[in-house]
């Protein structure tokens, strides 16, 4: 059942992905999530110059901070869900790997500054894209890369089955909760992303002093159209 709203808090969005945190770290690490270990991952580590320190954001359970972090002196990985990174500590770890249950807007307060940060598909959780983003460049150097993903705002509607929904408007950014799903895969689990249009993503990536470099269209298995996003942005 999907349900469109018109917001949402952080604080919210991050508790259903404590309630989910385990169940991901399995579907990834078992290889049945085929988009994050053979579409999304590759994408995202693809696009990465030789640097030494690197700031996931959004990360999850540390999956892909791990991947990302072996040739990196210092890596970070930050997430909202404190489950997720009570995990990513657990199973994740690593020399020179760091995690903290924190927002990157709450992060970002700090003075320590990145090289690289890449997102996966974490930009579409946040509840204001344009502070999210303004935040993701205090944490980089000047120059710094920002590679992230995100679902396709133009097809992500027709997989998730929202496109013909009476509320749906593809030019309005909103809330969409629905049952979390991977393509192997239905779950019980609530969770909740945002609709942006691209112009939005591009327009709020302007604002925050970055511009972008590339786009890449990518698909998944089981959908005739491209499923995500991948971005890759320079700090300013």
């Amino acid at each position: 059942m999907i349900r469109l709203r018109k917001s949402k808090s952080l604080s919210n969005i991050a508790h259903e992905w404590d309630a989910i945190a385990a169940l991901r770290d399995e579907q990834i690490g078992s290889g049945k999530d085929h988009s994050a270990n053979f579409v999304l991952a590759p994408s995202i580590l693809s696009e990465l110059p030789e640097v030494s320190s690197l700031i996931d954001i959004g990360c999850g359970t540390g999956w892909l901070t791990a991947r990302a972090a072996r040739h990196i002196e210092v890596a970070v990985g930050i997430d909202p869900s404190c489950e997720s990174i009570t995990l990513a500590r657990l199973r994740h770890g690593g020399n020179g790997i760091s995690y903290y249950a924190e927002s990157v807007e709450a992060y970002s307060k700090k003075s320590k500054k990145f090289e690289v940060a890449i997102s996966n598909m974490a930009a579409s959780s946040a509840p204001n894209l344009q502070e999210f983003l303004i935040a993701v460049r205090r944490v980089l150097e000047s120059r710094a890369l920002f590679v992230f993903t995100i679902p396709h705002p133009c097809f992500w509607p027709l997989y998730w089955g929202y496109a013909s929904h009476p509320e749906f408007d593809y030019t309005k950014s909103f809330a969409v909760e629905g049952e979390f799903k991977i393509q192997k895969e239905a779950s019980k689990f609530l969770t909740t992303h945002f609709h942006h249009p691209l112009e939005e993503y591009f327009s709020a990536l302007s604002a925050a002093r970055f511009s972008v470099e590339s786009m890449h269209e990518l698909n998944g298995l089981g959908f005739s159209f491209p499923r995500f996003i991948l971005i890759k942005s320079r700090a300013l």
